[in-house]
């Protein structure tokens, strides 16, 4: 972690500008900096290029915020069969697209032929229960799965300030209902451990929901808008957000299967840490 104290002469400096001069970088690798969510201005994540700073102002630039690149050889298959496979998605690989499980997976399947297809999202440092299917038959059936309401997801969160109970967010995103159920499993001074089941799959449902209701998920750079103090927070390299339990139609006559994904290794030690375990 580098750390600048904005002088006098400096004072009105754009954020971006201020990078470049004070790290003797370009611009584009100062804004790469700010894109990828790495720089605090006075304990808050600013990632604005044209933000003004002021004299005092102290700017902190956390390297060590970019999500862990995944290693390139495996991604865990959880469960399978002839139709769906579900694999624990590591953080930092979108979910489809280029550079993603789907790619990774049709590359571990090439000799054996057929392409896979995510059929649903995870956030790429998101990590957890990603369900594709092997055909677009199933595909299809698995989409109007999920458009009945026959699909449960459950989360792992960590988040900010200390929840004693649990509660159940409502707020509409982008005007369509939403719903998310939250279950406390720790809780400390500031920050609690959670078990989180949405009933709806609204684009960051969950991450807008907790930071709506002022608990931002520790480690989000996107909605995370506290001030924070404490370094520990700040080092949490990406949103500790896993999703742990997927339960959907996948057995023989559409009959319910549960499949589990272990804690990655770095919210495992997240939660050592932070003393939640």
């Amino acid at each position: 972690m580098q750390r600048y104290s904005v002088k006098k002469q400096l004072a009105g400096t754009s954020l971006v500008d201020f990078l470049a001069a004070t790290r003797e970088c370009s611009l584009r690798k100062a804004k790469a900096l700010l894109d990828a969510r790495c720089v605090f201005v006075n304990g808050r994540r600013v990632w604005m290029a044209k933000h003004r700073l002021k004299q005092a102002d102290v700017v902190e630039v956390h390297e060590a915020h970019a999500a862990p690149s995944p290693a390139r050889p495996g991604i865990d298959i959880l469960w399978q069969n002839a139709d769906y496979l579900v694999v624990n998605k590591p953080p930092g690989l979108l979910s489809n697209g280029a550079n993603s499980a789907e790619t990774r997976l049709n590359e571990m399947r090439s000799s054996s032929g057929g392409n896979v297809r995510a059929v649903h999202r995870l956030d790429k440092d998101t990590s957890g229960c990603l369900c594709l299917a092997k055909s677009a038959r199933a595909f299809d059936q698995m989409v109007e799965h999920f458009r009945a309401g026959e699909i449960t997801k459950v989360y792992e969160a960590v988040v900010h300030g200390a929840l004693e109970r649990g509660l159940s967010i409502t707020k509409p995103i982008d005007e369509l209902p939403a719903t998310t159920h939250v279950q406390v499993l720790r809780a400390a001074r500031e920050i609690t451990h959670l078990r989180v089941r949405i009933d709806t799959g609204r684009t960051h449902q969950i991450r807008k929901h907790l930071a709506q209701v002022g608990h931002p998920i520790v480690g989000d750079r996107q909605y995370c808008t506290l001030k924070l103090t404490d370094q520990r927070f700040r080092q949490v390299p990406r949103q500790l957000l896993h999703a742990s339990t997927f339960t959907a139609p996948l057995g023989d006559g559409n009959q319910p299967v549960t499949v589990k994904a272990p804690l990655p290794p770095d919210f495992a030690a997240a939660l050592k840490r932070l003393r939640l375990r």
